[in-house]
């Protein structure tokens, strides 16, 4: 039996003709012979040492067979010229050894010198020298063909260093994923993490979170592929690796922190009452790397800390948004209020203002001591403008009366040492509902179901009319620029009954105190840059029943300085909060019906200055009436009040001279 069969030493001349090493593919194209065929040769020669697969390298295509160090020396021999003269289909001559050419190293057989030539003269013995080489062959043949086996050595040793360079050099490259990004737990969601691996046995590649495997790990190829699922909030740690053979293991890491958590702001919702016209400052500490930005300014938080000083505190809520590194964003709206100065006064129509008599009363009030304010009407329930206005409207509509002039009562009040603060009558307007009327302009009106301008109070506004709005806030710039100290507005609201019974044009038919509170906002905003106090008048019963009327105490007082309700007794059904007869029970319904308004405005800062009664209706009232609704008040913390009397005739002995 042949040492190798035909075909065997067909693949063995290839893979020398290819320097020791190729693909089943290379030898199959070059020998000529099915791969099939090629694998199952390359099979018998590998149990017999001479070739051996040196398995998949990234990057040099597949499994490749090489020479083994075996191989190379004896490989020349096995297919020279003279095996090869043997026919391929042919067996050896018979008798040759089957382990002919199989010596460790190869080397070519010398002949020697037969046995009978021993004794020759050494001039015979060079001739019989010479004739033993001839026989062996050429020295030249002999000589090339070990270059040969060389060069194949050499080339195969290359082969070998550029496969183990493939092996040394790794390089792997991430993407999906930046290096210490910053993501918020939804960012996970379809992130995928890939891995580029370029050398080393990528099939050997192994991923780690956190120092454990992970689960789903997808191959392509190269490529290693992680969909992130969801993960728990803080740092991160992803390590890929690849195994190098001979040189360790190549490693590629991506760090991450999951971050959902909102940055703390060391601000209140609700900051403390600052002083009107006076710088205020807000400062606290902030988390690092946390951008915040307060109303228009971007504030710098480099120290861990912020501190931003406004020249006069802001018109109405200030935007706190503060964003960290993640995206994470915390932000509202901080109210800044307004600490409203101690007051007591007392309501004066303008009539009564121009009357020598009963203005002499409350310049006596004043004088006592018993107030430091007076409420000044500057538009009243009919819709008069009592003072000396120069809005254009108000001359238009017949609204101005021209009782007093405004300038010269603030001036004089002032000297007397007390505050102004302007009534304005905002929506329930007879005055300005009728102009409106004539004109067309029935928009600017509330109406009934018909279409028809409502009767209620003789007419009421459009609340939601940009004119009706504009003209309240014309009368209280004018005001403002009198040097009127508050702005105090009345009938801010819709008028009682069922909303179903009325139509607000340009409003959608649902609850309108947003419109309302919009307005507060407007008019805040503008009143506070003229440094003007800024209140709002309220019904008794909005603490807990606000809708019945569009009066949402909450966010109204996000706007004001100020809310005064109207917790008149002799307002108070029987009963009510478990008050028997409210009328002739003034302390203890004045009393209750102010808790519930502390209730709601509790954290809000919002100074409470309630309207109290000292005017008559079924139960006669006097000094001890109004006394004790002064004291049910102040028996809860509040010290502020204004009086109503529709006549402007107070009781002066109910009003404590401790009050100045």
């Amino acid at each position: 039996m042949p040492l190798l069969a035909p075909a065997d030493r067909r693949i063995l001349r290839e893979l020398l003709a290819c320097g020791g090493a190729a693909e089943v593919g290379e030898i199959s194209a070059g020998a000529g012979i099915d791969r099939s065929a090629v694998q199952a040769s390359l099979g018998a020669m590998q149990q017999s040492g001479i070739v051996t697969p040196v398995g998949s390298v990234p990057g040099l295509r597949g499994t490749r067979w090489s020479l083994t160090q075996h191989g190379v020396e004896v490989g020349p021999s096995l297919v020279d010229s003279e095996l090869a003269s043997v026919g391929e289909d042919s067996e050896r001559p018979r008798g040759a050894d089957p382990a002919e050419g199989w010596g460790f190293p190869w080397r070519p057989q010398k002949a020697e010198t037969p046995l009978y030539a021993d004794g020759l003269s050494r001039r015979s013995q060079r001739v019989a020298d010479r004739a033993v080489a001839s026989a062996a062959g050429p020295r030249r043949r002999r000589l090339g063909r070990l270059i040969v086996a060389i060069l194949l050595v050499g080339a195969t040793v290359g082969v070998g260093f550029v496969a183990l360079g493939a092996l040394r050099v790794t390089e792997i490259t991430v993407s999906g994923i930046g290096a210490d990004a910053m993501l918020r737990p939804g960012q996970l969601e379809g992130t995928v993490l890939e891995f580029e691996v370029s050398g080393g046995d990528v099939t050997s590649a192994q991923m780690l979170l956190d120092g454990l495997p992970v689960s789903g790990v997808q191959r392509y190829d190269t490529r290693i592929v992680w969909p992130v699922p969801a993960l728990t909030e803080g740092a991160h740690l992803v390590t890929l690796d690849v195994d190098r053979r001979f040189f360790g293991t190549a490693r590629a890491a991506v760090s991450f922190t999951v971050d959902g958590t909102p940055p703390a702001v060391g601000l209140p919702r609700v900051h403390d009452p600052v002083t009107l016209g006076e710088p205020v400052t807000f400062a606290g500490p902030i988390e690092a790397g946390v951008s915040l930005r307060i109303g228009e300014q971007q504030v710098d938080t480099s120290t861990g800390s912020f501190s931003l000083t406004l020249a006069t505190p802001p018109g109405g809520p200030l935007p706190v948004v503060a964003t960290d590194a993640a995206g994470n964003q915390t932000a509202f709206d901080m109210i800044v209020p307004i600490g409203y100065p101690h007051t007591t006064g007392v309501h004066v129509t303008a009539a009564a203002w121009a009357h020598d008599g009963l203005r002499g009363e409350v310049l006596d009030l004043i004088e006592q001591g018993r107030i430091n304010a007076v409420q000044l009407d500057l538009k009243d329930e009919d819709g008069y403008i009592g003072y000396n206005t120069r809005i254009p409207l108000a001359r238009e509509a017949g609204a101005a009366r021209d009782l007093y002039d405004l300038r010269s009562a603030v001036a004089e009040l002032h000297d007397l040492g007390v505050r102004v603060i302007g009534r304005i009558v905002a929506f329930r307007d007879p005055t300005l509902t009728r102009h409106a009327r004539e004109a067309g302009n029935l928009d600017w009106v509330l109406q009934g179901p018909d279409g028809r301008p409502l009767a209620t109070y003789g007419g009421f506004s459009n609340f939601n009319h940009p004119a009706v709005r504009q003209y309240n806030l014309d009368i209280a710039a004018e005001a403002a620029a009198a040097g009127i100290d508050d702005v105090l507005w009345d009938y801010m609201r819709r008028p009682e009954g069922n909303l179903s019974d009325m139509s607000i044009p340009g409003w959608d038919g649902g609850d309108p105190s947003p419109v309302i509170v919009s307005f507060l906002a407007e008019a805040g905003s503008m009143l506070r840059e003229e440094q003007v106090f800024h209140g709002v008048s309220v019904f008794g019963i909005a603490a807990d029943r606000g809708e019945w009327v569009a009066q949402d105490i909450g966010a109204m007082s996000d706007h004001v300085d100020y809310v005064a309700p109207m917790v008149y007794p002799s307002h108070w059904g029987r009963g009510e909060y478990g008050v028997a007869h409210p009328e002739a029970q003034p302390y203890d319904i004045t009393r209750a019906s102010l808790a519930q308004f502390q209730q709601v405005l509790a954290g809000t800062n919002t100074a409470v200055v309630p309207w109290l009664q000292d005017f008559s209706m079924r139960v006669s009232y006097g000094p001890a009436e109004v006394r004790a609704q002064i004291d049910a008040a102040a028996d809860l913390g509040i010290t502020d009040w204004l009086l109503w009397d529709p006549k402007v005739t107070y009781t002066t002995d109910g009003i404590p001279v401790s009050y100045r």
